[in-house]
């Protein structure tokens, strides 16, 4: 049993639920830990391979509030979700009010995605998730037209094998304003990792595959959906006190209402 941490004890019991895990999988199984990052999401993934089955597993585990309301969510959705080939498949859902949620799944293979730019393939990705009547936790009710969507539509969230994107952490998915994964994977690359605000030069790189989109909605004027969005974001991210995303959707807030 190996977990990673910043120090190692002979006693993992002390700091991992050792004992509540273990009755969710096979006797012998080899299990790796980590800790995740302290603070209110903070959950415990585990990596695990049944040596009996050879089969490899995926558990999440929380206990704080807010991550046993977001791994809840994620279990809830995935349990609708058997139809589709590329999430994970749920093995185990398990909700102890007050004291912990878990789910195990199956593990998703392939290589990160490192494209942050928009294809067929994630506009179709986008039409098929857009399409499924999914019950979950996360209702984001406005007036504009809304559908299903993952909720955190990243590069980091996902696989490329053989051909096909896997997708995984659904803990956001539910019901947003249409445009909201298309919009998060435009601007939150951009945001995060290339640390820049080229508001213009994305909307303008990306004008093809967003007017696509919403005239798949029969949707004009899709810039009332990026401000939808960039409000929701704003909410979500001002709860966690995320200050390296609220400032550059401020600022994109302001650039597009210039436009409206």
């Amino acid at each position: 049993m190996l977990f990673r941490n910043l120090f190692s004890t002979d006693q993992p019991e002390n700091v991992l639920p050792i004992e509540q895990i273990m009755q969710y999988v096979t006797s012998g199984s080899t299990l790796s830990f980590n800790l995740g990052t302290v603070g209110p999401e903070q959950k415990i993934s585990i990596l695990g391979v049944d040596n009996t089955t050879a089969s490899i597993f995926y558990i999440k585990y929380a206990i704080s509030e807010v991550a046993r309301r977001n791994v809840f969510n994620e279990g809830m959705i995935l349990q609708q979700l058997t139809m589709l080939t590329f999430v994970p498949k749920l093995e185990s859902y398990v909700f102890e009010d007050k004291r912990f949620t878990l789910i195990k799944t199956s593990v998703l293979t392939g290589q990160k995605m490192k494209n942050p730019f928009l294809n067929e393939q994630l506009l179709n990705t986008l039409f098929t998730l857009s399409t499924l009547k999914v019950k979950s936790n996360r209702m984001y009710a406005s007036n504009l037209v809304s559908c299903f969507a993952h909720g955190d539509f990243c590069p980091w969230n996902m696989f490329y094998d053989q051909g096909k994107i896997n997708i995984f952490d659904w803990e956001m998915a539910g019901q947003y304003p249409v445009g909201y994964d298309l919009f998060t994977y435009i601007f939150q690359f951009e945001f995060l990792v290339n640390k820049k605000k080229r508001f213009k030069k994305l909307l303008k790189d990306n004008s093809d595959f967003i007017n696509r989109y919403f005239n798949q909605f029969k949707i004009d004027d899709w810039k009332i959906y990026l401000l939808e969005f960039i409000n929701i974001k704003y909410s979500i991210e001002s709860e966690k006190k995320n200050a390296i995303l609220i400032k550059p959707f401020i600022e994109l807030k302001k650039y597009v209402a210039k436009d409206i």
